[in-house]
């Protein structure tokens, strides 16, 4: 039983570009994410997958659409896969004042040509997917065990598949040592560039990292993000 997992960090946001105090809580991407996702679709055009999942983020949505507008494939959204935080109003540690999220018809509108192409998680509701105070650290670092759990379901119910997801970098980090038992191996994947690509494959029970961060799709003038 081998399941193949590509983690990718969306396309570059406005508020990867912006200075700390005037980001937003759910922003889109920039002129230079669009080219970015244009060219992460390209590379899977070459590559086979079944399940192309993202983060009900507004900047993961927009970098999977460029992937669903390719390949018309459809695409799951699921609530826990999001950045660390959540939707979060201001910034810096005193702003723990949460937002509403996107609405469920408007995720799917993100998602997809077609609302028929598009699954969501329950809690993406027609009020907003969020509405609660910023996530804390320790809330993140929980939720990534509970993603490892839902992934290992998969493995064992859709053995030998293919998956994609579309998430954040912090949350990456997260996910990435739940799913190498802990070992955090900083130097191996604090470098995470927008539309990087970081896959594992999971086989007799065990993740095995193959490569983290591949930006082998971008021209050199588009890598950015570059975080450590």
């Amino acid at each position: 039983m081998i399941l193949l997992l590509h983690l990718i960090r969306h396309a570059e946001s406005q508020n990867n570009v912006r200075p700390a105090y005037s980001r937003v809580e759910d922003p889109p991407l920039t002129a230079a994410g669009m080219l970015q996702a244009r060219y992460l679709a390209e590379r899977f055009t070459q590559l086979e997958f079944d399940r192309l999942i993202c983060s009900p983020f507004l900047r993961a949505l927009q970098t999977a659409r460029a992937i669903h507008d390719q390949l018309g494939c459809p695409v799951d959204v699921w609530d826990n896969i999001f950045e660390v935080g959540g939707v979060f109003q201001g910034h810096g540690p005193e702003a723990l004042e949460g937002g509403t999220g996107l609405t469920r018809r408007e995720v799917h509108q993100q998602a997809v040509s077609n609302p028929a192409l598009c699954t969501a998680d329950c809690s993406v509701k027609d009020s907003g997917w969020w509405g609660r105070p910023r996530e804390t650290r320790d809330e993140a670092w929980m939720r990534a065990a509970k993603v490892k759990k839902r992934l290992a379901e998969i493995a064992r119910d859709e053995p030998d598949s293919v998956l994609v997801l579309v998430t954040h970098a912090a949350f990456t980090r997260n996910l990435l040592a739940r799913l190498l038992d802990g070992t955090r191996e900083k130097m191996r994947y604090d470098r995470l560039c927008n539309t990087g690509v970081t896959s594992l494959y999971f086989d007799d029970g065990i993740w095995q990292l193959k490569f983290v961060d591949d930006v082998s799709h971008l021209p050199v003038r588009l890598v950015t993000g570059f975080e450590v």
